[in-house]
């Protein structure tokens, strides 16, 4: 009877009429990560995801704009294997950067839901390295390092779905199609034979869509 109740109340709560502002601000916050702990929304792996954890958007009557940010960094440091000077001992390390802005154009569909849609410019910058550190038989230090760093600029196009549970708070989701130009660089080095390093540059240029597979939590003020 209690969950019968509380059901009862959140479809009344919803249905509740929703003032339409022609300003406001709004603060997103990714909800995928912790909603894929419980439910599965197809992107557990973070492989459709979307990368913007932070977002923040302002409405000057009928154009709006928006930004986007996330940051990833994760550390990793293996001591040598039974604790032996003479094994190596392995360093990685990876650093992402996205964001985004973009000009938004709005319609309301009804009382609940509004549609927005417009374009981002985005911009990614990826940084990975791993590196070995091992004595030779002349007890000398050695570093070997291999890195890749990876950055992408470009356009995206976007379709923005959003339901309000009131005034303040609402859920959403969005299409994007993305369409990037970067460049990758990849090296190798080794501090004992420094001249047979190597660097190698690949142009990249890239199209996908992204479907609505992350979830974001919205905070109107």
């Amino acid at each position: 009877m209690k969950r019968l109740t509380s059901v009862i109340l959140l479809f009344l709560w919803a249905n509740t009429g929703r003032a339409q502002d022609s300003t406001f601000v709004e603060m997103g916050i990714n909800a995928t990560p912790f909603l894929n702990q419980y439910l599965d929304f197809g992107s557990g792996n973070g492989e459709f995801s979307s990368p913007y954890m932070i977002t923040y958007e302002q409405k000057f009557g009928r154009l709006g704009s928006r930004v986007g940010l996330g940051i990833v960094a994760n550390n990793r440091n293996d001591k040598p294997v039974n604790g032996k000077p003479t094994e190596p001992e392995f360093h990685e390390s990876s650093n992402k950067l996205d964001a985004r802005w973009g000009a938004v154009l709005y319609k309301h569909l009804s009382n609940h839901w509004d549609l927005k849609y417009g374009i981002d410019a985005v911009f990614t910058l990826d940084n990975n390295k791993n590196w070995t550190v091992v004595k030779n038989v002349f007890g000398e230090e050695v570093t070997n390092t291999n890195s890749m760093i990876t950055w992408q600029g470009g356009l995206a196009p976007f379709l923005f779905v959003q339901f309000h549970f009131t005034d303040h708070f609402s859920i959403a989701t969005e299409l994007i199609g993305r369409a990037t130009y970067g460049e990758v660089v990849t090296k190798v080095h080794s501090s004992e034979f420094p001249e047979f390093a190597t660097r190698q540059e690949s142009i990249t240029m890239n199209f996908n869509i992204a479907p609505p597979t992350a979830l974001y939590f919205i905070f109107r003020f």
